[in-house]
């Protein structure tokens, strides 16, 4: 069967190569088209779903893991630490009105009257007073007579508009606030009564002064006159709910004795009586003590002693004193048998109260 050129129409045999009449190439090969690419080899079925499953997977065993150790932090109780014992601290003071006013407040005098009226021979009261007068809170004082047949001279310190200004109730405040500025120290902590206490001394901070005060010359000597002139005091604290908290002094004192009368008794003879007394005998001389009389301690606090009693803040309590050397134990005869010990210095005049083995104050014998 004849065959003939696409290009100019002339026939060609079958087994031309080219045309005779225009040399287009006829019969050529056809062009190769492209190679097609191997293909991939399949994959298992329900790989891509397991990768996922162990990826997610992953991601909830981190934040179990994170969220495991959040909550341990969360549930763990609070380190003993100065800044656990200062954040507690801080709580205290910005809750209790009455703990920041014993530190910042003066009631040495009766400040909310209108006039104090001083005798001529009280000096270190004139002088006080002269103090405030330069602050700008009272008048200068005037000079008066008594009056009767015993006149005396005497002088009257008018209360001016910024002294009525600088009052909380009757005492004068020297700031609105007070801050821990460091904890410088605390005893190491134990147990007492099943609770985690301490004991912490902490420097502070005024805040919020009154203007009257941060611009008097005499701001140093007016701190001097402050309960805690050094702004440094003590504060008897407890791990409460996982916490350090301050807590009422009176009742760690309690626990303290309580802890010290059990040291005390277990020291006794095992074949004494069971009367708390008895085990004592074994252990202290009865009679007289030499605690007789009024002390201060280092926070301002006065106690007083009797032969058979013990007078705090006004409140008696009937107590037995045992004597051994320098030290005394005070046994309560009233809340469960508390138990004290104060050591006396060679002099007896100053002594150091421990309670449970912590020194809790230093006092000095007051002299009438």
């Amino acid at each position: 069967m004849a065959q003939f050129c696409k290009q100019c129409g002339t026939a060609h045999a079958p087994d031309a190569r080219f045309c005779d009449e225009c040399g287009k190439a006829v019969n050529a090969a056809p062009s190769p088209g492209p190679v097609p690419a191997p293909a991939a080899p399949a994959k298992p079925v329900g790989a891509g779903v397991q990768r996922r499953h162990l990826i997610l997977a992953g991601g909830v065993l981190a934040v179990l893991i994170v969220a495991g150790g959040a909550l341990a932090w969360l549930l763990a109780p609070e380190a003993a630490s100065a800044s656990s014992f200062g954040r507690a601290i801080n709580a205290h003071l910005a809750a209790d009105e009455a703990a920041r006013d014993k530190l910042l407040c003066l009631a040495n005098l009766p400040y909310q009257k209108e006039e104090i009226r001083v005798a001529s021979y009280d000096t270190s009261t004139r002088q006080w007073l002269d103090i405030l007068v330069r602050g700008g809170l009272y008048s200068a004082p005037v000079e008066q007579s008594s009056g009767g047949w015993l006149a005396q001279s005497q002088f009257v310190y008018a209360l001016a508009a910024p002294g009525k200004a600088a009052l909380r109730g009757d005492k004068l405040c020297v700031a609105k606030g007070v801050k821990v500025a460091k904890v410088s120290g605390y005893e190491q902590v134990r147990e007492m009564g099943g609770q985690q206490v301490a004991m912490a001394m902490a420097k502070l901070a005024l805040t919020d002064e009154a203007v009257w005060f941060s611009a008097s010359p005499d701001r140093a000597l007016i701190l001097q006159r402050l309960p805690h002139s050094d702004l440094e005091v003590e504060w008897p604290l407890a791990l409460v709910d996982k916490q350090w908290q301050v807590t009422d002094r009176a009742q760690w004192q309690q626990a303290a004795m309580s802890m010290a009368m059990a040291g005390a008794l277990g020291n006794a003879s095992a074949t004494q009586g069971p009367g708390m007394l008895d085990k004592l005998k074994s252990l202290f001389s009865f009679g007289g003590h030499p605690l007789v009389g009024k002390w201060k301690s280092s926070t301002g606090e006065v106690l007083e002693f009797t032969q058979d009693s013990m007078i705090e803040n006004g409140k008696t309590t009937k107590a037995t004193f045992a004597t051994e050397g320098n030290l005394v134990m005070i046994v309560s005869e009233e809340g469960g048998g508390m138990a004290a010990q104060i050591s006396l210095s060679n002099s007896n005049n100053t002594a150091l109260l421990t309670v449970g083995g912590m020194p809790i104050a230093a006092m000095q014998r007051v002299r009438d």
